[in-house]
C-alpha cells in the first residue's frame, strides 16, 4: 500500500494495490488460495505483479525442491491474471539478528539455498528480480517489517516499478 501512495503522489493517477498475503501463508498455500480466487483477481485487470513470499516455508521446513514446485505456480497463476505477464520476484531478505523463534539466524542458509531457486524462476520466465535492502531497525522481530521498514521498501518498491514503466 505505501507503494502505490507513492506511485499515486509522484504520477498523479490512483494505484489500486491488490495484497494477496495471508498472515502464516506458506508458497503452496498462497497458490492455492490464487487459484480460488483468480477470477477475483482477475476482474481487477492487473498491469504487473510482484511475488514475495518464503519466510513461512522456513519455519514449516519446505524442501527448496517443493519450494521451488510451488513458487513456480504462484508465478503462472500471476501471469495467468495479468495480461502484460509484467511484475517482479522478490528475494527473500535475509534474518536480521536479534530474530526470534521460530526462526534462527542459521536459516539464512535456507533464504540462500530458496533465493537460488526464486532466480533460476526469473530466468525462466523472463522476470526481473528485486533484492530490497533490510537492516535490523527495519523490523520488530528480526523477520517482519515494522511500519519504518515497511515504508522504506515501499520507497524500493516503487521505484523499481517506475523503472518497469520506463
Amino acid at each position: 500500500e505505501y507503494a502505490g501512495n507513492i506511485l499515486s503522489i509522484k504520477l498523479g493517477n490512483h494505484w489500486n494495490i491488490i495484497n494477496a498475503a495471508v498472515s502464516g501463508y506458506t508458497t503452496i498455500e498462497l497458490a492455492r488460495y490464487i487459484s480460488h480466487r483468480t477470477h477475483e483477481f482477475s476482474v481487477s485487470s492487473p498491469d504487473f505483479f510482484v511475488v514475495l513470499i518464503g519466510t513461512n516455508d522456513l519455519k514449516s521446513r519446505t524442501t527448496v525442491e517443493d519450494f521451488t514446485i510451488a513458487y513456480e505456480q504462484v508465478i503462472l497463476k500471476a501471469k495467468l491474471i495479468c495480461k502484460a505477464k509484467r511484475g517482479f520476484l522478490v528475494k527473500i531478505p535475509d534474518l536480521q539478528p536479534g530474530v526470534r523463534l521460530p526462526y534462527s539466524y542459521d536459516m539464512n542458509e535456507q533464504i540462500s539455498l530458496y533465493n537460488q531457486a526464486i532466480t533460476q524462476l526469473g530466468e525462466r520466465h523472463n522476470i526481473p528480480l528485486i533484492s530490497f535492502s533490510i537492516q535490523p531497525e527495519d523490523c520488530f522481530d528480526g523477520v517482519h517489517l515494522n511500519d519504518a521498514g515497511a515504508k522504506k521498501l515501499g520507497h524500493q518498491l516503487a521505484d523499481q516499478i517506475l523503472t518497469l514503466k520506463g
